[in-house]
C-alpha cells in the first residue's frame, strides 16, 4: 500500500505542478505557496478529526515535534516556494526533472546511509534507470528556446537548492515522525509551513497575496492545488514513507516527471520529442524494477 500510496502522491503532484506553471503569470511564487498551504491547514482539523488520530499531536514529544515542523519548513515554506517559481524560469520538464533526479539520490544515499534502510540490488538498478530517464527528459527539450539557452545559471542553481531542501525533509521526516500517523504528522507540518509563508507574505509581498481574492476563479483554483497537492498529496506522501520508507518512496515519487511529461504536452503546449519519449521508457523500466517483489 505504501507504493501505491507514493505513486498516486507522484501524480498529484505532477498535476498541480502543470496548474501552478499555468498559473505562474498570475499568480507569484510567494502568494501560490502561502494560499494553497493555507487552505490545507484550514481543512485538516476536519481529517484529523475524521482520521481519529487527533491524541497523537497531543501526546507527540519535542523531538517529532522539532522533526515535523523543521521538515515543514524545509519542504514547503523554503523547497516549494523556491520550486514554484523554478517551473516559470525553466519549464515544468526542466524544473521537475533536475530537482526530482537530485532528490531521489540524496534521499536514497541519506536513507541506506542514516536511517538503515536495505538497498535491494534490484531497486538500486531501478534508482540507475530511473534517474537515468529523467536526465534523458531533461535533455529531451526543444526548439528555439533550448537553442538559445534562456534558462541562465541562476535558474539551475535554485533547482539545486530545491532537490537538497526536498531531501533533507523528506529524511528529518523519516528519521524523527517515530511512530505517528500520516494525517496527524501533516497536522503539525503543513501548519509549520502555512505559518512561516504567511508571515513572509504578509512583510514582503501583502499586494501579491492579496492578488487572487480579485478573481474568483484564480482563487479556486489556488485553493483546488492547496487541497489536492498539499493536502492529499502531502498524506499520501507521509504515509508511504512510513509503509515503504524514505528510499522507495523517493524513488516513486520519481516517476512524476514521467507523469507530467504527457499534461505538459497536453496543457501547456511543450513539444514531446523522440528523446522525450526514449526517457519516459527508461523511466517506466526503472519503476518495475523498484516495485517488483523479487531482488
Amino acid at each position: 500500500m505504501g507504493e501505491a500510496a507514493a505513486l498516486i502522491a507522484a501524480f498529484m503532484w505532477s498535476a498541480t505542478s502543470v496548474a501552478m506553471a499555468s498559473l505562474g503569470l498570475r499568480v507569484t511564487p510567494v502568494a501560490m505557496s502561502t494560499l494553497r498551504l493555507t487552505v490545507a491547514t484550514l481543512v485538516l482539523p476536519l481529517v484529523l478529526w475524521v482520521s481519529g488520530e487527533g491524541g497523537e499531536v497531543l501526546d507527540a514529544d519535542r523531538m517529532q515535534v522539532a522533526a515535523l515542523v523543521g521538515s515543514g519548513l524545509l519542504a514547503y515554506a523554503v523547497g516549494d516556494t523556491i520550486y514554484i517559481a523554478c517551473l516559470n524560469k525553466l519549464g515544468v520538464q526542466r524544473a521537475f526533472t533536475i530537482t526530482m533526479a537530485l532528490f531521489i539520490a540524496l534521499t536514497v544515499a541519506g536513507g541506506v546511509v542514516l536511517l538503515d534502510e536495505e538497498l535491494r540490488w534490484l531497486q538500486a538498478v531501478g534508482a540507475v534507470l530511473i534517474a537515468a530517464g529523467i536526465f534523458v527528459l531533461v535533455r529531451s527539450r526543444a526548439g528555439p528556446a533550448d537553442g538559445r539557452r534562456r534558462a541562465d545559471t541562476i535558474g539551475y542553481a535554485l533547482v539545486i537548492v530545491v532537490g537538497v531542501f526536498w531531501a533533507a525533509a523528506t529524511l528529518w521526516l523519516a528519521g524523527g515522525r517515530g511512530d505517528m500517523g500520516s494525517v496527524s504528522a501533516s497536522a503539525i507540518r503543513t501548519p509549520a509551513g502555512a505559518g512561516a509563508m504567511l508571515g513572509f507574505a504578509l512583510i514582503t509581498a501583502p499586494r501579491d497575496l492579496a492578488s487572487p481574492f480579485r478573481d474568483r476563479r484564480l482563487l479556486l483554483a489556488v485553493a483546488a492545488i492547496g487541497l489536492v497537492s498539499t493536502l492529499f498529496g502531502s498524506l499520501l506522501y507521509v504515509y508511504a514513507v512510513g509503509e515503504a520508507g524514505a528510499s522507495t518512496t523517493t524513488i516513486l515519487s520519481a516517476t512524476s516527471p514521467l507523469l507530467a511529461l504527457p499534461l505538459a504536452v497536453i496543457v501547456l503546449k511543450e513539444p514531446f520529442t523522440r528523446m522525450a519519449g526514449l526517457g519516459t521508457v527508461i523511466c517506466v523500466a526503472g519503476i518495475v524494477c523498484v516495485v517488483a517483489p523479487w531482488g
